[in-house]
Parts: C-alpha cells; structure tokens; sequence
C-alpha cells in the first residue's frame, strides 16, 4: 500500500510493515517488530531509476523518494514528445469545474481568487490532456439578490442619495439585514420579487 508522504519525508510511504508483522511473528523469522519488517521490505524493493532513495521510521514505515533525474526527463519527454506519448489515458473526456462562484450582491474576498487560480489551473491540466474542459462561474439567482437588496435600500433611504453615498463594504450589513427581512417578513419578500421584475425589464 503506497500513500502520498507528510512532508519533509519523502515523495510516498509504505504502511504494510504494522499489518504484516502479526503475521509473521511466529515463523521462524528475526524480524523482531514492525521496523525490521519495514526495513526487510526497503532491502527487497527492486532495483528502479524512478526511485532515488528509501528510509524506514517509526514502526516499519518505509518512505521514498522519487529521483528527481526521472522526473526531469519525464517532463523534458512530455514538451517535446507531447502527453500522449508517456502519460495515462484518463477515463473521462469532458470535465465541468466550477470556479468561485460569488455573490455578487456582497463584497468578494480573496477566497474567490483563490478557488478561481485553483479551478483554471485544473482546466489547463485537463485541457493539455485533450479533455474537452467547461468553465463555469455560477452567480446563484442574483435577481433576487438584488431585488432583495435594492428594495431594503429605497425603503431605508427613501430619498435615493444616502443610498448611493454608502461605502460598498456597508452593503455586507445592508445584505444580512435585507435577507433577514426577505425571510421574516412576506409583505417585503413580495416588494423585493416585484423589485427584480422591474430589474429584468430594465435589463431589456
């Protein structure tokens, strides 16, 4: 059983020393605890240039790390041969990933740009794997957003100015209010639907 390491000891890890050692523990063997086991395991890997080193810790785990040689002309093989000649054929051949998918009636964040770098980082993977990749960026149903929050301003500034003279970070307070309204209140729920009515026809 190979799983991804922790880092700082090495590329990948095998666990079987623990489960194996119970069962060996009465042949007539000298391995003593899990760590020999592991130990036995690292001695009998075979020879491969894809691995530059291997260490057991602890009870028996055998750590390897991945020559970086083997790596270097993997990829020197993927530029200049391309991903067909080398890398595994993935069983899929389109994928949707959906990016960071923010309300736009509140304030955005770094989180957004961090999911956005993450999912077209992903697309690029894909899409250099001849998969066929649609980006999608869903905004949620932001008429109502909107209407919501639109409808909660005219009411608390009914002369219209004070309400384009608030900073856009007061609209995260503005937002939570509006929705507590929408939820609590019917008469508002109704007055902010007909508010995105007029929203779309506007939009026309």
């Amino acid at each position: 059983m190979l799983e991804v390491s922790k880092s700082g000891f090495g590329d990948y890890q095998c666990n079987n020393a623990m489960s194996l050692f119970p069962r060996i523990r009465e042949s007539a063997t000298n391995l003593g605890n899990p760590n020999a086991v592991g130990q036995a395991i690292a001695d009998n890997l075979p020879p491969s240039r894809i691995v530059e080193s291997t260490s057991v810790v602890g009870p028996g785990y055998v750590n390897i790390v991945l020559s970086s040689d083997w790596i270097a002309q993997r990829i020197q093989d993927m530029l200049i041969h391309g991903i067909e000649s080398w890398s595994p054929i993935l069983p899929v051949k389109r994928v949707v990933l959906d990016f960071s998918s923010p309300n736009i009636a509140k304030e955005m964040h770094v989180g957004h740009i961090r999911s956005t770098i993450i999912g077209d980082t992903l697309a690029r993977i894909f899409e250099f794997a001849n998969i066929e990749v649609l980006r999608r960026n869903h905004v949620g149903d932001w008429g109502t957003q909107f209407g919501m929050l639109i409808q909660f301003l005219f009411e608390k500034f009914p002369n219209g100015e004070e309400a384009a003279n608030q900073a856009i970070g007061d609209l995260q307070s503005f937002y939570r209010d509006a929705k507590k309204k929408f939820d609590e209140n019917p008469d508002f729920k109704g007055r902010a639907q007909q508010a995105v009515v007029r929203l779309q026809e506007r939009g026309r």
